[in-house]
This record gives C-alpha cells, sequence and structure tokens, in this order.
C-alpha cells in the first residue's frame, strides 16, 4: 500500500470516528429534550448506508475511481442525514449544524475546488431546507429573526470554508503537479548520469558498476560471460573528415545495430567517445567472438550516418576468469584491442587468437 492510500485510508477511519461522535450527541440530544421520534430509524438507516460505501471503498472497488476515496458520496449522504436530523429532532438542529462544518475539511482533503464549492452550496441549500421546514411546522412560536441571523452567520461560515478550502485545494494540486515534474526531472537526471547522450547507451561508469554485479552473481553460481571492447579504426581522421554532426550520427547508428545483434539479457554500452563495450551474459569466449565477429562485418558492410560514412572496428573478446576483478579483466580486454590494432585493424582478437574476414 502507498503513501496515498494510507492516507486516504486514514481520513477514512477519522471520518467514521467522527459520524459516530455526532450520532450520539445527537441521540444524547434527543433523549435529554424526549424528542426521539423517528431518531433511531434515522439513525440505523444513516449507518447501514455508511457501512454501504465504507464496504466498496475499503474493499477496494472503488481504487480506479478518480474519486476513489469516495469523498463525494460520503459527505451527501452525511448531509442528508444531518438535514433530516434537524427536521425530525428540532431541538438539536443548532447543535447539529457543527456537524455540517465538520465535514468540510474532509471535503477540502478529497475533492476538487468544484466539487467542493458544490457540498458547500449543497450545505447551505439543505440547512435552509430544513429551517424552513421547521418554521412552517412549528406550533410554537419560532424566533424568525434569530434564526435568519443565525442562518446568515451559518452561510457566511460554510463559504468562508469553501473560499478558503478552494486557494488550499488549488495549492495541493499545484504541488501535486511540481512533485510529478520534479520526479520527471530526477528521472532525467538519474538517466543522464546512467547513460551517454549522444548514443542512449549506458556510460562507462554504469557498465563498469554492471561489470561489478555481473561478478558476483558469476562467484555466486559460476556462470559464465563475456565482455568485449569495440574501437572505431581511424576515428580521429573520420572526425576531421567529416565533422562532429554526422561522427555523432555515426556512432547512434553504431550502437543501434549492436542493440539489434546481442540479446536482451546482454549489455551495450558507450566505453569512451570513439569506444563501446558489450558484456554477453551467460555465453563462453567461442560465442562471445562470434557475435563480436556478426558485428565488425555488419559495421564494415553498411556505411552509417545516412550512408556516409564507411568504418571498421577493431574489437578485443575475453571470457571472466574465476576470482578475476574487473579491472583486470577490462585491463587483459584492451591489451587485445590494442593487439587488433598492432596487426592491421578491423579485426576481432580473443585470447590472442584472430578473426578475419
Amino acid at each position: 500500500m502507498n503513501h496515498l492510500y494510507r492516507d486516504i485510508y486514514r481520513r477514512h477511519a477519522l471520518a467514521l470516528v467522527g459520524a459516530l461522535l455526532f450520532t450520539l450527541l445527537y441521540g444524547f440530544g434527543g433523549t435529554l429534550f424526549g424528542d426521539t421520534a423517528w431518531m433511531i430509524e434515522l439513525a440505523i438507516a444513516f449507518w447501514c448506508g455508511l457501512i454501504l460505501i465504507s464496504y466498496w471503498f475499503w474493499s477496494g472497488r472503488s481504487l480506479s475511481y478518480r474519486d476513489s476515496g469516495l469523498t463525494l458520496p460520503y459527505l451527501v449522504w452525511s448531509i442528508m442525514f444531518v438535514t433530516l436530523a434537524i427536521v425530525i429532532v428540532p431541538s438539536v438542529h443548532q447543535m447539529m449544524m457543527m456537524a455540517y462544518l465538520a465535514m468540510l475539511p474532509f471535503g477540502i482533503l478529497g475533492l476538487g475546488w468544484r466539487a467542493l464549492m458544490g457540498i458547500c452550496l449543497l450545505i447551505v441549500g439543505c440547512y435552509s431546507g430544513a429551517v424552513l421546514t421547521l418554521q412552517y411546522s412549528a406550533t410554537g412560536p419560532f424566533e424568525s429573526v434569530r434564526e435568519l441571523l443565525l442562518g446568515i452567520a451559518f452561510t457566511l461560515a460554510v463559504m468562508s470554508f469553501g473560499i478558503v478550502g478552494r486557494e488550499f485545494v488549488l495549492l495541493r494540486d499545484a504541488l501535486g503537479r511540481k512533485n510529478r515534474e520534479l520526479r520527471l526531472a530526477l528521472a532525467r537526471i538519474e538517466e543522464l548520469s546512467t547513460r551517454d547522450e549522444t548514443t542512449g547507451l549506458i556510460n562507462r561508469r554504469h557498465f563498469v558498476k554492471t561489470l561489478m554485479d555481473k561478478r558476483a552473481m558469476s562467484r555466486r553460481d559460476g556462470s559464465p560471460f563475456v565482455v568485449a571492447l569495440v574501437e572505431i579504426d581511424h576515428f580521429d581522421e573520420v572526425c576531421t573528415e567529416f565533422g562532429e554532426f554526422r561522427v555523432e550520427q555515426m556512432l547512434a547508428d553504431v550502437a543501434q545495430l549492436m542493440l539489434v545483434i546481442v540479446r536482451e539479457v546482454d549489455e551495450v554500452a558507450c566505453f569512451g567517445r570513439d569506444e563501446f563495450a558489450l558484456m554477453l551474459s551467460g555465453a563462453q569466449l567461442i560465442a562471445g567472438e562470434q557475435v563480436v565477429e556478426r558485428i565488425r562485418k555488419r559495421i564494415a558492410e553498411q556505411p552509417m550516418a545516412e550512408g556516409m560514412i564507411s568504418v571498421t572496428i577493431s574489437a578485443g573478446v575475453v571470457q571472466y576468469q574465476p576470482s578475476e576483478s574487473v579491472d583486470a579483466l577490462l585491463h587483459r580486454t584492451d591489451a587485445l584491442v590494442v593487439e587488433a590494432r598492432k596487426q592491421g585493424r578491423n579485426q576481432v582478437v580473443s585470447q590472442g587468437l584472430t578473426a578475419f574476414d
């Protein structure tokens, strides 16, 4: 259960406690003033509806709704109960006015500002209707002026709640948007910290971390893996001839070609300006050499950067040896790349063996 749903569950529990307290207060007031006709039936009906709404929420059926906390049904049902309670037990109507006000904070927390203003207007309308009903059904003197002033004060209080609540809701929504933007920005920063912007591949630091994790796994279960370093031949000359923009296109194309050839469980990284690294999970040396050789042939045969740049690669391939450190593994691989350059480039060297066309 995430933090948001925990907050909603907590608010529901508090709302039920508040409803119970006001129900008890309503029953005590009615008993105290000897005005109990239909009081018990109304309380039972109210709690049957409240339990049904609560069950729908607590069972998880409402979690896909826009108003997942069912705040609006709770409030409307409670407003109806308070209104009927005032009509049925007139002696407690001033006390039950406070129940209206007690509901509004839950609306502020769970509703949009339009729904909140609608609830405020509903409360004012229901209370006005209840007071008018009491006035026309009164058998004794009804203090119209006093009730009018009390009603105006109550209306001002409710609408003040609504106006302040609207500002709170707008601030809450703005904060939610800022939080979402911040999460997206942090995700973007994390992505930039682990990926090369030109090729979209993971960068050297993240690749080394991946190798450390793979080495730890291999030491536990003995699973093999192969590491390869791939270097673009004559890279400085290519940069001088074609310029930065076309070279970046070429590097991105090389990266995409390698991603197409390797499996999803493998890793391809931008290891340097003109260098890529591969980690082939579960592969033996011969299989790893075959994969890298296939990459070498495809790059040699397929011009990059919209067909404008033809390049070749030199590569070194090694298989992880038990207890070998990551630094030693990479140093051994880099030495094979140097060997491939010395032997004329455009080739794959693995453990001293060379693969030619």
